[in-house]
C-alpha cells in the first residue's frame, strides 16, 4: 500500500487538533468495505471526535443516496468522526467545508494548477472537479446517539487512479489528480493537507464564523451566475444559480423569485 501505510498517515496527521485529541482512534487498511461504516462502528464503540479510518481501496464504497462509489487502488478513502453541536449543524454543512478543504489541499500539494492551468473547482454541494472532471466526492452521514449529533464525514479522492479502472459510465467524466495535474502527492501527504484545511474551516464555524468560508467556496463554483437545472426529490427547478446563502444552501432565481435549495443534483444549462 505505497504511500498509505500507517506510519505515513500517523506522520501526516500528527499534531492535528481533531485527529490528535484524546479518545480519537486511527485505523489504516489496505482494503475495507466502507470507511464510513467502519468509522460509525468505532464511534458506536466509544471512539471520540477526530477518529479517522483510511483505506487504499473500498469494496462497498457509496456516495449520496446510497449510490455505489467506485473505489479502485490509486485513490484516497477516508472517514472522519465529528461531534458538532446542534447550533453548529445549523450553520454551514460539513460537506461543503470538506469539499473546499479538498480543493485547497489539491492546489497546495500540486502548486495550484492542472496541466490546463485551472485550479480545483467545486460543484455544489459536495464534489471537487479538476479540468472539468470529477476528482473527489464527499459524503456526510448524520445520526444521533446518547451524546448528541454524530456526523461521519467520508472523503474519496482519485489520487493516481487510472480513469480506465473506473466503471465505463464514469470514464468520460472522472479524472485523478495525477492525470489532471501531471503529478500527484503521496496519499498520506494529501490527507494531511486536507485535514489541515478542514480543521481551519471547522474551527471557524464552531466559533460562529463562516462568511470567509462561503466566499472562498463561492469563488471555486463556476456555475454561480449561470442557468442551472436542479433535480429535487419531487420536481425539477430551473433558474439562475444566484449564490450561496448564509448556511451554504444554493440560491436559485426562478420566475422572479428566489428559492434556496439544501440538497439536489445541479447541472449547468448550456445554450442549445
Amino acid at each position: 500500500m505505497s504511500g498509505l501505510d500507517r506510519a505515513a498517515v500517523e506522520q501526516a496527521t500528527a499534531g492535528r487538533r481533531l485527529t490528535g485529541q484524546a479518545g480519537a482512534a486511527l485505523e489504516v487498511h489496505d482494503e475495507l468495505a466502507s470507511t464510513n461504516d467502519r468509522a460509525a462502528a468505532l464511534a458506536a464503540g466509544g471512539a471520540g471526535e477526530g477518529s479517522l479510518v483510511v483505506a487504499a481501496r473500498q469494496t462497498a464504497g457509496r456516495g449520496r443516496h446510497g449510490r455505489p462509489w467506485a473505489s479502485p487502488p490509486g485513490g484516497l478513502y477516508a472517514s472522519l468522526v465529528l461531534r458538532p453541536d446542534e447550533a453548529m449543524l445549523r450553520r454551514l454543512p460539513a460537506t461543503l467545508l470538506a469539499g473546499l478543504a479538498v480543493a485547497e489541499a489539491i492546489d497546495d500539494t500540486t502548486q495550484g494548477a492542472t496541466t490546463e492551468g485551472a485550479r480545483a473547482e467545486l460543484k455544489w454541494p459536495n464534489d471537487v472537479f479538476l479540468a472539468g472532471r470529477k476528482v473527489s466526492g464527499v459524503l456526510g452521514e448524520l445520526t444521533r446517539d446518547a451524546r448528541g449529533p454524530l456526523l461521519v464525514l467520508g472523503i474519496g479522492v482519485n489520487v493516481t487512479t487510472d480513469p480506465a479502472a473506473l466503471p465505463a459510465d464514469l470514464q468520460a467524466t472522472a479524472t485523478s489528480v495525477a492525470h489532471a495535474c501531471g503529478r500527484a502527492p503521496a496519499p498520506a501527504t494529501l490527507l494531511g493537507a486536507i485535514l489541515e484545511r478542514f480543521e481551519v474551516h471547522y474551527d471557524a464555524v464552531r466559533q460562529g464564523g463562516g462568511a470567509t468560508i462561503l466566499a472562498a467556496a463561492s469563488a471555486r463554483m463556476p456555475v454561480l451566475g449561470k442557468p442551472v437545472r436542479v433535480r429535487l426529490v419531487d420536481r425539477v427547478l430551473e433558474g439562475r444559480a444566484a449564490g450561496l446563502n448564509a448556511t451554504g444552501g444554493l440560491v436559485v432565481e426562478a420566475d422572479g423569485r428566489r428559492e434556496t435549495v439544501v440538497a439536489g443534483e445541479v447541472e449547468e444549462v448550456r445554450p442549445a
